[in-house]
């Protein structure tokens, strides 16, 4: 966590508001390497507002952080801080001066109330022998420096920090312990505990929730809802941008937007939804008016006249008559060529199916009314060992079964997935599946072969389709834009990369699905198609994640990987 502070009165520090702070970026634009990352991109956050920052990884969230906590400069615009006192950024990894203790990061959260409670005490020194004006003065300052200091919590300094480091798993450790000695995880969420206890007078977060188990995670949004400075968060945890955030902010790095949207996650997806239906409409609209000025073209007689016989006595009247009807039916045909260049100039393109596992036959499923519902094991796994890792685990796998694993990092829970997949053979034990199963295995990180060559081209290859069949399929799933297509799987964002992962999965039709990490990278509208196409699937899924509003979602289904041992938590 870094702290930059806009003023070096102490007094001014403490005694700024936060209702009065106000932070932004002014079209701003930053390249790195030779990469352009954000583009002309704005954003203004006022007191009391805290805005959720979400978009895929790779697309500059967290760039445009550092930028707004002046840790990176922009190439291009400028960052407003109209801010009396600090500014505290959390970076995802937060760095710690060498050679500090955990005490030292603690001190350094109460250095303006350290620095008023040694004003006091000067104070106090110099009104014992002050008298006059001067001890009045001196008595008003006194007034002033304490009232901040109170304010603050500054009678409460040991008791707070004691608190704060116990809600955040560091209550056990001593305030001696070397920074460097911490792991990530703790080193994480001591710098969160120094930002709360500091208190500045605006936050930006870079996924705060990162490490922290459900009663820190609690902690930290009831603390957020009470905070009154402005404050950005970037986050993929749903139940924050929940319960926490006062607006939305999506960035869509490849189309340079930020698209600002006014309420919480829960209103974001309503409104998200709201659009979909209208686009839908749209499309219907199009579609419909399309259809009908063919049938108008096609209707459209290329001649005056409409074959009726002429008599001889009535050819004047026949004639006026005709050059008329020729004249309108010209009109009409001109004015259907026009209403069709009109329609084929502004298209609207068809929606996207909502993502579903489909059977090879391209049905879903549920529908299939195949054997499987029998009750006899897609797959077993029957004493797995893995050395140091995995000690004997036993599962079977039916339809329509979900597993949610859950446990410490290197508790085995990917060596697990790999083993079920066949991707890693076990030291002892067995796995037997039906014969022909499709395993639909999403590891955490995908390697490419051919990394150089352009997506459309690599994904051809995988699913073994001419390039013309591989660009149909995947325009079906919605993943990508066109413009895509052409870009160097190497040059994709780290949540394209795991677009490309997820396209493979859904086109290869799996009856048994193993996902590692599913929702990593991706953006929140992609991982609520996801988990909607998980509830639908009819075969038994595996899954570990660290998304909370998953494993509340499948509490009963959750078990926990420690010692070399799937079990239910707390057994």
């Amino acid at each position: 966590m870094t702290f930059d502070p806009t003023t070096s009165s102490t007094a001014d520090i403490l005694a700024g508001s936060p209702e009065t702070s106000h932070v932004a970026a002014e079209r701003v634009s930053v390249t790195l390497g030779d990469r352009p990352v954000l583009r002309d991109i704005s954003l203004s956050v006022g007191a009391g507002e805290r805005v959720g920052l979400i978009g895929e990884n790779g697309l500059g969230k967290s760039t445009l952080l550092r930028v707004l906590g002046r840790d990176l400069p922009p190439d291009h615009g400028d960052v407003v801080r109209a801010v009396t006192g600090r500014v505290g950024f959390l970076p995802q990894e937060p760095a710690f001066p060498e050679g500090w203790q955990l005490g030292d990061v603690v001190d350094r959260a109460f250095t303006e109330l350290d620095a008023f409670a040694a004003e006091l005490r000067d104070l106090e020194a110099r009104m014992a022998e002050a008298e006059g004006t001067v001890l009045e003065d001196l008595l008003a300052r006194y007034g002033r420096a304490q009232d901040a200091f109170e304010d603050g919590g500054g009678w409460q300094r040991d008791a707070r920090a004691g608190e704060v480091l116990d809600v955040f798993g560091l209550g056990s450790v001593a305030r001696e312990r070397p920074v460097g000695r911490l792991s990530s995880g703790q080193r994480a969420r001591l710098a969160l505990a120094e930002l709360t206890l500091a208190t500045p007078s605006a936050l930006i977060l870079d996924e705060p929730t990162n490490h922290l188990d459900d009663r820190a995670t609690g902690w930290l949004l009831d603390w957020l809802s009470h905070y009154r400075g402005p404050c950005v968060i970037a986050s993929h945890d749903r139940a924050l941008l929940s319960a926490s955030v006062t607006s939305i902010a999506d960035l869509d790095g490849p189309r340079a937007t930020l698209v600002r949207h006014g309420g919480d996650y829960r209103d974001y997806l309503t409104e998200q939804r709201a659009a979909r239906t209208r686009w839908e409409a749209d499309y219907t609209r199009w579609q419909a008016e399309l259809d009908a000025v063919r049938r108008r073209i096609a209707k459209s007689p290329e001649a005056g006249g409409h074959g009726r016989e002429m008599r001889d006595r009535n050819k004047m009247a026949y004639d006026m008559a005709g050059a008329g009807a020729q004249a309108a039916v010209a009109r009409a045909a001109r004015a259907a060529r026009l209403d069709l260049r009109r329609l084929l100039d502004e298209p609207v393109p068809r929606p996207p199916q909502p993502l579903r596992f489909s059977a090879q036959d391209g049905s879903t499923p549920q529908d299939t009314g195949e054997a499987d519902r029998s009750g006899v094991p897609l797959l077993s796994a029957r004493g797995i060992v893995v050395k140091h890792v995995l000690h004997g685990i036993d599962l079977e796998l039916r339809p329509r079964d979900l597993v949610v694993v859950v446990g410490g990092n290197g508790s085995g829970k990917s060596t697990l997935m790999k083993v079920l997949a066949g991707v890693q053979r076990p030291d002892a034990g067995s796995i037997t599946a039906r014969a022909g199963l499709r395993i639909g295995y999403l590891p955490q990180e995908t390697d490419y072969t051919g990394a150089h060559r352009p997506l459309l081209e690599v994904y051809a290859e995988l699913r073994a389709l001419d390039q013309e069949s591989a660009e149909e399929e995947l325009g079906r799933f919605g993943l990508f834009r066109r413009a895509d297509l052409s870009v160097p799987v190497e040059r994709l964002s780290t949540g394209q990369r795991r677009r490309l992962a997820l396209a493979e999965l859904f086109a290869d039709s799996p009856e048994l699905l193993l996902l590692d990490e599913p929702t990593n990278h991706l953006s929140l509208p992609l991982v609520e198609q996801l988990q909607e196409a998980v509830n639908a699937f009819s075969g038994p899924v595996v899954m570990i994640t660290h998304d909370r509003t998953l494993r509340h979602r499948y509490a009963d289904r959750v078990r926990e990987l420690a010692d070399g041992y799937l079990c239910r938590p707390g057994r």
